[in-house]
């Protein structure tokens, strides 16, 4: 039996921890509330069903090769998007029974800045 998976891509560049650290706690929750908004729609228009146990893997996507971040610097944005992924039903919690294993890729550069994920149902 082969695993269901779905891509999801959000066309915003996923901001990285360092960046956070220097912002105001106002910025950060604004900047979290828009990243699970837009993963949550992104979801449903992709009718994902409602999944028990997914694992996740993260892509950043970038246009240019200068200020290339750390593979894991994006976890803050990563976050929020499995967090949108709660917020639309399709997973009932972003704990360790739902979410098993989160894997960060090496960004890959398009011609646009973005965040791809693969939910893959296990």
């Amino acid at each position: 039996m082969s695993n269901s998976s779905w891509e999801i891509i959000d066309y915003e560049r996923p901001w990285t921890m360092n960046s956070e650290r220097q912002w105001h706690y106002h910025k950060r929750a604004r900047m979290v509330k828009d990243v699970r908004e837009r993963f949550h729609w992104l979801a449903l228009e992709q009718k994902i069903p409602k999944l028990e146990r997914i694992t996740v893997d993260a892509t950043p996507l970038l246009k240019s090769k200068n200020a290339v971040p750390d593979v894991g610097a994006c976890y803050p944005s990563v976050k929020a998007a499995i967090d949108g992924l709660v917020d639309a039903r399709i997973i009932p919690d972003d704990d360790y029974k739902c979410v098993v294993r989160i894997a960060f890729h090496a960004p890959e550069f398009i011609d646009k800045d973005g965040l791809k994920i693969v939910i893959e149902e296990i």
